[in-house]
């Protein structure tokens, strides 16, 4: 659960990098032609990736006039 701005970006922080690490090994089977290896390798990251996803659109449908901008609570002071 993301209670604030500083949790939803350390949560998009998150999912980017498991999105990340998903093409990293989609890249690396590719370049191998290993797709059996990719297919077990990476069977985790659809669940990594759907929780602070799942997390991320709650807290912005609970949340919609928060600005969440970069920089936005450094503006607004």
């Amino acid at each position: 659960m993301i209670d604030n701005v500083h949790g939803l970006f350390v949560a998009l922080h998150q999912l980017t990098r498991f999105a990340d690490m998903l093409e990293a090994l989609r890249l690396d089977a590719e370049e191998r032609a290993d797709y059996g290896q990719f297919a077990h390798l990476s069977q985790s990251y659809p669940h990594r990736i759907r929780e602070p996803n799942g997390a991320i659109r709650e807290y912005l449908r609970t949340h919609p006039d928060e600005n969440t901008a970069p920089g936005a609570a450094a503006a607004n002071q």
